[in-house]
Order: C-alpha cells, then structure tokens, then sequence
C-alpha cells in the first residue's frame, strides 16, 4: 500500500498533506501519544470541546479532522470512505514518527480505529471506542426520528421538484437539527444548536450514507488483539449495536448512567474517570 505524504508549508496550524489532502490537528496534552476521532459523516473534532482535558496529564492528544470534514480540506468524493480514512491515520502516524499510537473513536470515529485496529495492528496499542457499532443496525428511537423528519424530507422533495436541485448542505444541517433528541439531552441542545450551524463541509453527510449503512466488522472483531474499552451511554441508541464489540478477546464494556450519545459530555468527570483507571489502572 502506497501512502504518498509530504509537510505543508504552513505556520500558523498545524497539517500534513496525505495523498493529495491537506489534515488537520491539534495537540494537546504530554505522555504517548493518542489519536482522537470524531464522529459523524460532516462533524469535526471541535465538539469534543474540552471534555477530554482530563486525560492530557497522561497522554498527548492528537484531535485529527477527517479529510473533508472540518478544517481539513475537501477531497475527491470517491475517497470519502472509512478505508482512506484509517490510511490516512496511518499515514500522519508516519509522518510524527510514532512508533505506536492508542485511537479514541467515537461514533463513526471508532469504524476508523475498528479497522486499523484489523489493518495495522502492530501499531496500535489500546482502543477506546466511545457510542460505536459492530455493525449499522436500526438505533433505539428510529421510527420517532422518521416521523419527526417527514415535513423536512418533503420540504426538500419540493424544491427539487421546483427545482431541479437540492441545497445538500442546508438538507442535511436540518436533519442533524431535528435529530438531536436520540443523541444528546434536551439541556445540551443549544450548543448542539450554535455548533451544527457553524459546520460547512455538509456535503458529505449524504455523499457517506451508503459508506456508514453497509460497516460490518461483527465477525473479524475476534481478531482484534489490543486491549479495547467499549463506553457507551445508558440511552445510546447505538448501544444495541455494540454487543458485538464484546467479542474483542482483550475487551472491557463500560456504560455511563443517565447519559446518551455524547456520554464524554453529558458526564465530563465519570468518562474521564472511567477512561483513566482503563489506561493506568488505578483512578487518578
């Protein structure tokens, strides 16, 4: 596999430019180094906030922007997929000279760090996978979901009909608005509000669908060899989903209480209590 990497030049933020796409991250924090992933498709790692702040006295976090996704540049569609994504992961691992890395995935974020947990094993020593299937199945909340996205559905069919062309971004912006009540608390909802207003790159929240639909790694999770904590929230409605994950040989399933999707916001000092008695084995 042919990885083409080179150093952009710039000095204001950090990035790498992988296979013709410029990545973006940050660093934050000291010890080994732990790759961060965001969820979505059209989501970055700004959500994360600084919900994770209590494991930088233990190790250096890497908050990566998936290419297309945040203030990572847009790519060629074809190379939205999960595969590219855990190439490119390997490939900024090469470039920052790692000899190892932990991942922190959450949602669509722990497909990436499932597969390069299969793809690239001897550079991966622990896998944290946060609201993250084994496989897509239905979520717990499905049919009320639908129903609420009717009047949104039909309001962009109009203008297609109209039209002859859809507002990808302003569609999909609507959908993650009415979504809300299946992934986090009514009390979470204005900053949810304030930051899906502020995402631009939505275009790939459709173009990824399909990509997201047909992830299946329920059968090869047995040959995953890394120590792996699964945390899910209590109300995640992907928890159903990742029962499979249990098959990891080295595995530890941890549920935060009262919590939904985004338990590393919704409980900030149990998640990161929970994650660093995982990695240190004692509670710090």
């Amino acid at each position: 596999m042919s990885i083409n990497i080179r150093q952009f030049k710039v000095t204001t933020i950090p990035t790498i430019e992988v296979n013709d796409t410029m990545i973006y991250y940050e660093s934050r924090g000291e010890g080994a180094p732990m790759y961060v992933l965001h969820g979505g498709p059209g989501l970055d790692h700004r959500y994360f906030g600084r919900s994770l702040s209590g494991l930088e006295k233990i190790r250096e976090l890497y908050y990566i922007d998936l290419r297309g996704h945040g203030k990572s540049s847009k790519a060629n569609p074809k190379t939205y997929t999960l595969e590219t994504f855990v190439d490119d992961i390997e490939a900024i691992r090469m470039h920052l000279w790692h000899d190892s890395i932990e991942i922190l995935g959450h949602s669509m974020g722990g497909y990436v760090g499932l597969l390069y947990a299969l793809h690239y094993p001897a550079y991966l020593d622990t896998l944290i996978l946060v609201g993250t299937p084994a496989k897509h199945t239905k979520v717990k909340g499905y049919y009320a979901l639908k129903a609420a996205l009717i009047a949104v559905n039909m309001k962009y069919y109009l203008q297609y009909k109209q039209n002859k062309t859809i507002d990808k971004k302003a569609f999909a912006r609507e959908i993650l608005l009415k979504s809300w009540p299946i992934y986090l608390p009514e009390q979470m909802l204005p900053d949810y509000s304030d930051y899906i207003r502020s995402l631009h790159n939505l275009d790939i929240f459709f173009e990824m669908q399909q990509e997201l639909e047909l992830f299946d790694v329920s059968e090869q999770v047995f040959n995953i060899i890394q120590p792996t904590l699964i945390i899910f929230g209590e109300n995640d409605p992907f928890k159903e989903g990742g029962k499979f994950l249990k098959n990891i040989k080295d595995s530890r399933f941890s549920v935060i209480p009262e919590t939904k999707h985004m338990p590393f916001l919704e409980d900030e000092m149990y998640f990161n209590i929970v994650v660093r008695e995982f990695l240190t084995g004692k509670i710090l």
